[in-house]
């Protein structure tokens, strides 16, 4: 079995860094590459809970995250004149408890990038070919370049161009939970403090948070639609949906649509499930959302991510660089974590987005329901020690 060293990792998310440190602490080189031309700041929320913590704790940068993370001291659900309707406490709000920790996506991507060391990386750099030989794997750029790699991993998210190239359409299934998610910054005109209000009502939700920068509100938009996106990537299509779709909703909705027109940084995805029996091909893998997005609402992807890095870095130097090995045992030990959390994306997805104005009742309800389940598919994964 010739040598496994070279690896190419395409995209800069989570998943991409957190590969790249594993790979790197376990003795292989790897080479990240991301089609933008920097890291995208700030972003939406996204949550460390279970195993993820004892990983972050084992890649020492759980205290760079704590000291980072977001400090949402109460969440408000309000009615459509902004009526008071129940408040909680801001962790149990965001369904956290113990040592979780929200933290924004784009501080989270830094302290990877950061943990990766001496990791290349190069960035404003995409991939337009991917060609699978016997002994390595042939990948040229967008500039021309052609370079060869004895694995390369996807690492590209929910619309990964990796999977596309190498996996056929039959070999994997985009399963549309049929809403859609917005989120963009815009000024915090309700001064709002350490504060996360929340109007729902309809199939539709609208959230306005500000945290550690009192200047500035992060808002967010989920709603379930009949009508489809003719080009979901289309961002002024995004924004012409989001104002069709939330036209005189209610309490602050207008004022913030007329905001987003300002906003440097919107956001708009679909609730959308990557479902594949293998998340592996020939030398070609997939990590993270590329392979097994379980949808943005429950906020598991980044738990995912963390995990099936170190799966898969850990895997391939348990099995020497014998890839088909460590394939193999890739896709059987992450099988159920994904399975999992993608059973509890669906029920996430159901729990919200109600037909009529949420309650008090209503509110405390899911909240329970989903504290309790999110326990259980955060911890279901016993982790293989690699070192």
């Amino acid at each position: 079995m010739p040598i496994i060293n070279k690896i190419l990792v395409i995209g800069a998310g989570i998943a991409g860094p957190a590969v790249c440190y594993w790979l790197r602490r376990f003795g292989f080189s790897p080479i990240l590459v991301e089609r933008c031309a920097n890291l995208r700041k700030g972003g939406h929320a996204v949550d460390i809970r279970g195993v993820a913590i004892d990983l972050a704790k084992s890649m020492g940068i759980y205290k760079k995250i704590c000291n980072m993370r977001t400090q949402v001291e109460l969440g408000r659900y309000v009615d459509a004149e902004g009526n008071i309707l129940h408040e909680e406490k801001g962790e149990r709000f965001g369904f956290r408890e113990g040592d979780d920790i929200e933290i924004l996506r784009g501080d989270l991507v830094q302290i990877l990038i950061d943990a990766m060391g001496d990791v290349p990386c190069h960035f404003n750099q995409w991939v337009e070919s991917i060609k699978q030989r016997d002994n390595d794997v042939e990948v040229q750029f967008k500039d021309g370049r052609t370079e060869l790699y004895d694995l390369v991993i996807g690492a590209d998210g929910l619309h990964s161009t990796t999977r596309r190239m190498v996996f056929d359409k039959d070999e994997y299934k985009l399963t549309n939970l049929g809403a859609y998610f917005s989120a963009f910054s815009i000024p915090n005109y309700l001064n709002l403090n350490h504060t996360d209000v929340q109007f729902e009502a309809n199939q539709k939700l609208i959230s306005m948070a500000s945290d550690k920068n009192p200047k500035i509100a992060i808002t967010g938009f989920c709603f379930r639609a009949q009508n489809v996106l003719n080009n979901l990537r289309d961002e002024n299509e995004q924004r012409r949906f989001l104002r069709d779709t939330f036209q005189d909703f209610g309490w602050e909705t207008s004022k913030i649509l007329e905001l987003m027109s300002d906003s440097n940084d919107f956001y708009f995805d679909s609730f959308t499930q990557v479902k594949m029996k293998s998340w592996t091909k020939g030398r070609v893998a997939l990590v993270g959302d590329a392979g097994y997005c379980a949808s943005p609402f429950p906020g598991q992807g980044s738990n995912q991510a963390l995990v099936g890095a170190y799966i898969f870095a850990g895997e391939l130097k348990q099995a020497e660089g014998n890839y088909h090995r460590a394939f193999n045992r890739y896709n059987e030990l992450l099988q159920p974590f994904v399975e999992a959390n993608q059973k509890f994306g669906v029920l996430v997805n159901e729990s919200f987005l109600v037909r009529d104005e949420v309650s008090k009742e209503v509110a405390e309800e899911r909240s329970n329901k989903i504290m309790q389940e999110i326990k259980i598919v955060s911890n279901m994964i016993s982790l293989p020690n690699y070192e």
